[in-house]
């Protein structure tokens, strides 16, 4: 079983990828369906890796206008139910990490609602 990607990790990976892919002559939304397809083995094995990765394709499809509505749907519920938040706090990162992320989230959450 692969280790799992660190949150540090994947948010430096993601968007490298989402670039490379457009570069590369894809399209917006097909670079996205084809990290949802590169990704797809993390997200199944790791449910905290599916939350953040989730966030992040919804904060890449807002930057780049390709937002789906299911990947937006799926980033809000995950925002707003504070999965994220409770696992941190389950991983015993420290209230000012903490609060950072939860401001980031904060942040894609406003952006994603409009």
């Amino acid at each position: 079983m692969l280790e799992p990607m660190t949150y540090e990790e994947l948010m430096e990976y993601v968007p490298k990828d989402y670039h490379k892919f457009v570069s590369a002559g894809l399209h917006p939304k097909q670079a996205i369906s084809r990290l949802i397809d590169e990704y797809e083995m993390q997200t199944d094995d790791y449910e905290a890796f599916k939350w953040m990765f989730n966030v992040l394709l919804a904060e890449i499809g807002v930057r780049h206008n390709c937002l789906r509505e299911e990947i937006r749907e799926e980033a809000l519920k995950i925002i707003c139910d504070k999965r994220l938040i409770t696992l941190w706090k389950q991983e015993g990162l420290n209230d000012t990490e903490i609060s950072y992320r939860s401001a980031h989230l904060e942040k894609v959450k406003d952006s994603i609602q409009k």
